[in-house]
């Protein structure tokens, strides 16, 4: 498989067939209270689909690997492409029931959830999710009974206590972006319009108690650069950054826009309110997608935080750190709330792109925000992890686990490490090793044994041992 990427070398080159492995071998202990799917998505280049020189794989068919655990074991490992146009024209069989695609390119890639009873895998720019059953097998596409108007989003933000999800979807071929509210049955029950002229990629979101922040910034749609195989979206100087805040309940005019410096944002760490200000925290760029020398997605994001006064219309920035971190996760207990812990994966710095492909992660890291104090944990030499996810054990934030796959390059193949979060720094608690390469991707999430009954409920499908 010929490729002119440098996306696809190194820990970013794609995996070409589906695999299934039963009883996988461990080296340490699997807590007995992991009990259930650590899942995870990102772009596969399809064997047949033939060279691309796009960074990152933005466009490319999603491939699924999971590992289910139970009872101190690792049951098993699969790994599934997303069943699009393009893989089952590629691989066979029919394709997946559901409503309009939305968009020309249903390839889903970028996040994978439970919400609702349902297992989906999401992505941004127009397409809606795609429903999963428990063994990672594409059910169908789904616009939540009727009720999603147009595509979805790669991060919604779910609420820790009502339960509801909440996301900013959109599609660069419309001027607007639609805030949306989806009940705790899979259903849209609140829809509204802000409009953003200029068309920005807007991958992520934040959400407070009482609002939502939206992030209008300057990297904007170019259909032009599809042609070139090139990431349809580039960097615009003369476009204001700003962030517009919005009452959860409000309608689309009540938003507030405040200007800030500009930069760029992939992922939000969290966001929260104390009395009238609102407190952003996230991965920033100086900016995106320019094709200057350093390519800027080689340079680095950095820890950033800022504080947007409701009562005087300012904003007040500044950077938490200067190492170059991705991939941002926390306790998903304290999503829109104050927050303490913050777990992300650290870069290396690069300048250019080189025989060993894409930048990659090189350890990961916990930083504890009352304290000051961060920890990384470096697997050794060759060792590339992937993005962090905390499983909370116990009532406390901090009080959990922390799980990533891990490619050793040495053995051209990757394990699920387990971490105590209270000992972040010390060895894993348990090593899972898998028959093949994870590559490099994008997010994923641990679905809990009671959330993977009830999905089980809804598709008609039982537990696979």
């Amino acid at each position: 498989m010929t490729q002119t990427s440098p996306y696809y070398r190194g820990a970013w080159e794609p995996v070409d067939k589906e695999m299934t492995a039963y009883d996988l071998p461990v080296r340490g202990t699997i807590p007995p209270q992991l009990d259930g799917l650590f899942v995870r998505i990102g772009p596969n280049r399809l064997p047949d689909a033939g060279p691309s020189r796009q960074i990152l794989g933005f466009l490319d068919d999603g491939m699924l690997h999971g590992v289910r655990l139970a009872d101190g074991r690792a049951e098993w490992y699969r790994s599934r492409w997303v069943r699009s146009k393009a893989v089952t024209k590629s691989l066979g069989g029919s394709r997946p029931p559901g409503p309009p695609r939305r968009v020309w390119n249903d390839a889903v890639n970028t996040h994978v959830i439970a919400h609702g009873g349902s297992l989906l895998a999401l992505v941004e720019g127009g397409c809606v999710p795609a429903r999963l059953s428990t063994t990672l097998d594409t059910v169908e596409y789904t616009n939540f009974g009727g009720t999603l108007p147009h595509g979805f989003t790669a991060h919604p933000k779910r609420d820790p206590v009502t339960g509801e999800l909440f996301a900013i979807a959109y599609n660069p071929i419309r001027p607007y972006a639609e805030y949306l509210i989806v009940d705790t049955n899979c259903r849209v029950r609140k829809v509204e319009r802000i409009d953003v002229p200029k068309r920005p990629m807007m991958h992520d979101f934040a959400l407070t108690e009482n609002h939502i922040v939206v992030l209008d910034l300057p990297v904007v749609f170019k259909p032009t650069r599809i042609v070139l195989g090139r990431v349809p979206y580039c960097w615009e100087p003369k476009h204001t950054s700003r962030f517009g805040v919005l009452p959860r309940e409000g309608r689309g005019q009540d938003i507030r826009w405040f200007e800030v410096a500009a930069g760029f944002v992939f992922h939000i760490v969290n966001a929260y309110e104390v009395g009238p200000k609102v407190t952003v925290e996230a991965m920033r760029y100086d900016r995106m997608f320019d094709d200057a020398p350093p390519n800027p997605i080689a340079r680095g994001a950095v820890y950033w935080r800022w504080v947007l006064d409701l009562d005087t219309g300012t904003v007040t920035e500044s950077q938490i750190d200067d190492r170059y971190e991705e991939l941002p996760s926390l306790d998903d207990r304290r999503v829109g709330k104050q927050h303490r812990y913050v777990y992300s994966a650290q870069f290396r710095p690069r300048d250019r792109y080189d025989a060993d492909g894409f930048s990659v992660p090189v350890m990961l890291v916990q930083r504890d925000l009352d304290t000051d104090v961060v920890l990384t944990h470096d697997f050794g030499a060759g060792m590339v992890p992937s993005q962090p996810v905390f499983v909370p054990d116990g009532p406390q934030e901090g009080q959990g686990w922390v799980m990533s796959y891990v490619y050793d390059t040495a053995r051209d193949a990757s394990d699920l490490v387990i971490l105590d979060a209270r000992d972040f720094a010390g060895p894993p608690v348990a090593v899972v090793s898998l028959p093949h390469r994870v590559p490099s991707g994008f997010h994923g999430s641990w679905v809990a044994a009671a959330d993977l009954a009830a999905i089980d409920d809804l598709t008609g499908a039982g537990r696979d041992t």
